[in-house]
């Protein structure tokens, strides 16, 4: 009879790395690492290769997020081949190596790997490449870093500097991260790490360059926020033959048009989309109104004009709290004495332009300044006053502030609630492709969100800005896998004609699966063996898989003898 004391029982989590497992099979991500990465000696024959270390790291991160120097415990618990390692791999796991294969990383030929790697991709999984999508983030930093020589030289990594910080932290050094995503899923197919004082504008015709270069010809429609909308960087894709799509800032003149169109005519709005959900603010139909300014800009370019209810509400009311704001102050501040002491009128004038500035109602309040002769008594000589006490009379000019609201204005305004504008050199486009096309810009920030709250990009736990560089190289191959995933979920849901699988707690439905619930359905899956005191196998046994994951299996056509299926 065999005694529990003759067994040993070895349990390691398998999770959901088979999952991750397939996809990075299916990219040939260490292939390509193999083939562009620098062959440099990194240790005795027998020790893991740069290739399948950053391979590896790759395969963390879609899963959890732990410093370099904890990845060694954390590899230590899974079972390894599923993450394409061997036991002897797992043993040589250690910071110094995870540090060494990210500036390896960053010596590589990155823009030949990238532009490799993504032409497999889009031939791999067929990604549509009609319209792209370019935006960018911060990626903030806190610390001091070294190397960042003040030297304009093209294969230095790029310098953490403080600039416009995205996630409002001024204080903080950045990076600027660019990302450009295919309208197919929003699959991330290009990206760029520019030094963190770079400006969003400038970095738009590098971009488009490097795009075209990638599709091999310029008929797509590049789609970005309004940092696209400068003369120079409409006119050169429009010079090379390329299709623009991009919002117009309200600095531009093209909007004074519109502002003067709307009182001197009847806009003919026609509308062009209508989304009949609930909106978070409105229990109404969100309902978009399009209207094609009858002249082009000063360039040529077509500029579509919308008008949405939900932005018209939004503000007419917010122009109406900060009216109401301010009429409070205005009612405390005339009945105090601080109206009149100002020494000079441009004292007045200018602390009457700060507080309309500061109330943000310098466009519907006007502001002058009255000038006013006051006659006052003052005692001559000192002490108390009496019977004999003598007054003199003096004269002295005091500076009146005066805020008006303008009706006029404000009822001008109202006309403009609601509106704004597109630009695009595309002659086809109508003008509801033209919105929905835009519309699909969110898609893209919701994989910066993903970045900085599911694989949690910061802290980066790393000194050297090469080697930063390298991770956020890695970073971006984790956005690409996890929109890939995403996609497939969704495109075979719909071929299959599934509504919805449960991978919410509770086995309740999800419609349109993200790759966050897809990884947690395999969350906490073991697998289980028994050794006997020879170190022979006896027997394996996994963790039972919920339904939903087991529907996933299925879907993405993983080997289920993974999880212990038969």
């Amino acid at each position: 009879m065999n005694h529990l004391a003759d067994f040993t029982h070895e349990s390691l989590e398998v999770g959901a790395s088979p999952v991750v497992q397939h996809f990075l099979h299916r990219l040939q991500l260490q292939t390509f690492f193999e083939r562009f990465l620098p062959q440099v000696p990194t240790g005795a024959p027998e020790k893991l290769s740069c290739a399948a270390t950053l391979t590896a790291l790759v395969g963390h991160l879609l899963l959890c997020r732990q410093p370099l120097y904890g990845l060694r415990d954390w590899f230590a618990c899974r079972v390894p081949e599923h993450l394409g390692l061997t036991p002897t791999d797992v043993a040589v796991l250690n910071d110094d190596r995870f540090g060494r294969a990210l500036q390896c990383l960053f010596d590589a030929d990155g823009a030949c790997l990238l532009t490799a790697l993504v032409l497999h991709v889009i031939g791999e999984f067929n990604i549509e490449m009609k319209r792209i999508h370019n935006d960018s983030t911060s990626i903030t930093a806190s610390g001091r870093y070294a190397n960042q020589a003040d030297v304009e030289d093209k294969d230095r990594a790029p310098r953490l500097a403080r600039g416009h910080n995205k996630d409002h932290r001024p204080d903080l050094k950045q990076l600027l991260y660019c990302v450009s995503v295919s309208a197919d899923g929003a699959v991330p197919i290009h990206f760029k790490i520019y030094d963190g004082n770079t400006a969003d504008d400038v970095t738009h015709q590098e971009t488009w360059e490097s795009l075209r270069k990638l599709v091999g010809h310029v008929d797509f429609l590049y789609v970005a926020d309004c940092k696209l909308c400068s003369r120079e960087n409409l006119n050169f894709i429009a010079s090379a033959g390329g299709r623009f799509l991009t919002i117009v800032p309200r600095t531009r003149k093209e909007i004074g048009w519109m502002q003067q169109y709307v009182q001197e005519h009847e806009v003919n709005w026609k509308e062009v989309r209508r989304q009949s959900k609930k909106h978070r603010t409105s229990n109404c139909d969100v309902i978009y109104e399009g209207f094609e300014y009858p002249q082009p800009c000063s360039d040529g370019y077509r500029l579509l004009w919308y008008r949405s209810s939900v932005k018209q509400k939004e503000d007419k009311a917010s122009r109406a709290e900060r009216l109401e704001k301010f009429r409070t102050w205005h009612q405390a501040f005339q009945s105090s004495a601080k109206r009149r002491r100002f020494v000079g009128e441009e004292q007045a004038l200018a602390k009457g332009r700060q507080v309309v500035q500061e109330q943000h109602v310098s466009d519907w309040i006007s502001v002058r300044v009255e000038k006013h002769l006051e006659v006052r008594e003052r005692q001559v000589g000192r002490g108390r006053p009496g019977a004999n006490t003598q007054y003199e009379r003096r004269e002295e000019i005091e500076y009146e502030l005066i805020f008006e609201e303008m009706p006029a204005v404000i009822a001008a305004a109202e006309k403009f609630d609601g509106l704004f504008c597109l630009i695009s050199n595309d002659k086809d486009i109508t003008l509801t492709d033209a919105l929905t096309h835009y519309k699909y810009q969110p898609f893209l920030e919701k994989r910066f969100e993903q970045l900085k709250t599911v694989f949690e990009v910061t802290p980066l736990w790393l000194k050297d800005p090469e080697r930063i560089a390298g991770l956020l190289f890695i970073y971006y191959i984790v956005l690409l896998v996890e929109a890939l995933i995403e996609r497939e979920v969704r495109q075979r849901m719909k071929t299959q004609k599934l509504t919805s699988l449960p991978l919410y707690p509770e086995g309740r439905p999800s419609k349109v699966p993200t790759t966050e619930f897809v990884l947690a359905a395999f969350e906490r899956h073991r697998r289980h063996r028994l050794i006997d005191a020879d170190g022979q196998l006896v027997r394996t046994f996994h963790d039972p898989l919920s339904e939903g994951a087991v529907q996933l299996l299925a879907l993405l056509e993983i080997d289920p003898t993974n999880f212990g299926l038969a």
